[in-house]
């Protein structure tokens, strides 16, 4: 997915380089490019992450789709709160 945010990761991952759940911490290499990839999303707001919804397929989509709504509902219920709080 962060191949949709950062064009070129593709060319930098190797497959054995991915973490796996015998080997679960991710490599140093790949580390800054995560980073900026959760910084760019973070960044753009709920406009990036219903661009990235557009680019999952099925299941993965469907569990992208639920992990968001969940987000999005958590943040607009944060917010009304706070705003009352400033009220």
């Amino acid at each position: 997915m962060i191949g949709a945010i950062i064009p070129d990761l593709d060319d930098v991952v190797e497959r054995g380089s991915l973490t796996t759940p015998a080997s679960p911490i991710l490599p140093l290499h790949l580390r800054p490019a995560l980073l900026a990839g959760v910084a760019i999303v973070e960044r753009a707001g709920p406009e990036m992450l219903d661009m990235l919804r557009g680019q999952m397929m099925g299941a993965n989509k469907a569990r992208f789709s639920g992990a968001i709504d969940e987000i999005m509902t958590h943040t607009c219920r944060s917010m009304a709160c706070s705003q009352l709080q400033l009220i």
